[in-house]
Order: C-alpha cells, then structure tokens, then sequence
C-alpha cells in the first residue's frame, strides 16, 4: 500500500518469504540472518518521505523507515524469531548551488528483538550505521560524491567499529 503527493509519500509493505528465502540478510547483523532450514518469515516495512517546497533552505527533506520481520519454523536455540531494523535519512537540496546535495543517514540493521528460547535478544550490542555526503556538479557533465561512513556493533559476535570514505565520480555525456 502507498500514497504520493508531491511532497509526500507514506507506504506500507508485506513480504512473505517461503524455504530459507533470505532476501533481508544484506543489511542484518550476523544473528538476524541466521535462519534454520525450512524456515518462512512474515515481514513488514514502514517508509515515509517528506519534502519541503522549496529547496535550498535549512529544512531538510525527511525520510524514514521501519522494519519487523516474523520467522516460522526456527527450532535452533539462539536463532531470531523476530527482528527489527529502522533507518532516518535527511537531505539537503541545492544548498549551496544548484544540483548540489548535502545527505545524513543513520540507522540500525535488522537486529534480532527475540530468540528461539523464548528470551529476547541480546541487548549488550546496539548495531549502529551512519553515512554523511555531499554530491555537486564540477561542471554540466561531472559530478563528483564523496562520502564518509561508519557504524558499531554490526556484527554480533564483535564490538569492532567501521569507518570508511568513498568518493564517486559520475560522467555525463
């Protein structure tokens, strides 16, 4: 389900996942995505956007999102039988000239919420991911994006951190 306007959009999804179908693993901690043979998973995604009118102003455009999902058929102990996930992006249009693109992202991987043996999950680890970067146009046909990253705690069995830049580089003829 989704409504758009032109400033707005607001959805709702549900996936059904048969057999060990693990679509979400991509953006889950280790734990999350375990999942034992012969397993089907119920799923929910919450998406929202908003923008302002005009661009280049202080207010930022919003995005946010939430997701549940519901495993059926875990049997081994420790192994997720529901997990959650939940994400806030907000961009900048056109701040400082035209085409440019201040982006801040933040949230938390598909984390398991309760465990096969009845308990939650482990709550010592809090899975964190955040992104800052700033596209803009050197000229009509190149745009350069560069990016810096990071996260803690996105693997369950270490509290290693991440930290990385990335720069983009696109050409347009």
């Amino acid at each position: 389900l989704a409504y758009t306007q032109d400033q707005y959009h607001v959805s709702l999804t549900l996936s059904q996942q048969h057999d060990d179908w693990t679509s979400f693993q991509y953006y889950a901690t280790t734990a999350a995505g375990t999942v034992d043979e012969d397993t089907n998973a119920t799923a929910y995604a919450a998406r929202a956007y908003w923008r302002p009118q005009e661009s280049g102003t202080a207010t930022p455009e919003v995005s946010v999102g939430y997701d549940v999902i519901t495993f059926d058929g875990q049997s081994t102990a420790g192994n997720p039988k529901e997990a959650s996930s939940y994400f806030v992006g907000l961009g900048w249009p056109d701040m400082f000239s035209d085409g440019d693109y201040i982006g801040v992202g933040f949230g938390q991987p598909l984390k398991a919420t309760e465990v096969v043996s009845g308990t939650n999950a482990d709550d010592s680890l809090s899975p964190f991911l955040w992104e800052v970067t700033y596209s803009f146009k050197v000229n009509d046909s190149v745009t350069v994006i560069p990016a810096v990253f990071g996260g803690t705690d996105i693997q369950d069995a270490t509290d290693e951190d991440i930290f990385g830049a990335a720069i983009t580089t696109k050409f347009k003829f």
